[in-house]
């Protein structure tokens, strides 16, 4: 773009003109092409921001970043008792949700809360508790956690409770 008698001129023609008093003598612009309007928007921001400048004020651009809460799609557990010769009963917890993410579990009421899982594939993760050998009872609930640092912490309970039952 060069500038010509009037106004600005591309090789298309006139596409800009002086402004009046009203803009401060800024350039209007009458593009034709979306790709000559992009170029000239670019210019008339600047044009914006020295005139700010040059009264003293100030253009405070704020950026907003949304993240999606993490997502769980399955929590399940099995059980491996062995009290029977003499061992302990353990807990091992599979959980599917999104990758990447920080997960836990906990098994409720009061038996362990926030055990540390690790994630053996994309998305998979597999954690495991060894529960006291005089525990009994139930149904304790087990819970799953995902949790992003910025977007925050989901839960997801196993469907089927967890029942230790009594060896005799």
């Amino acid at each position: 773009m060069s500038m010509g008698t009037g106004g600005y001129r591309s090789s298309e023609g006139v596409v800009a003109e002086k402004g009046s008093d009203v803009n401060h003598g800024e350039k209007t612009v009458a593009c034709r092409k979306p790709r000559e309007r992009a170029g000239i928007c670019a210019i008339l921001v600047g044009c914006f921001l020295c005139g700010c400048a040059g009264r003293h004020l100030a253009l405070e651009l704020n950026a907003a970043v949304m993240y999606e809460k993490p997502r769980i799609e399955r929590v399940s557990h099995a059980v491996e008792d062995a009290r029977s010769e003499g061992g302990t009963v353990l807990v091992r917890v599979n959980m599917e949700g999104d990758p990447g993410l920080a997960a836990t579990f906990d098994i409720s009421p009061g038996i362990a809360d926030r055990q540390a899982m690790n994630e053996v594939a994309d998305g998979r993760y597999e954690g495991e508790v060894v529960l006291p050998k005089d525990l009994v009872g139930g149904p304790f609930t087990i819970i799953g956690r995902l949790k992003h640092v910025k977007a925050g912490e989901v839960t997801a309970r196993d469907a089927a409770p967890l029942t230790i039952e009594l060896i005799r």
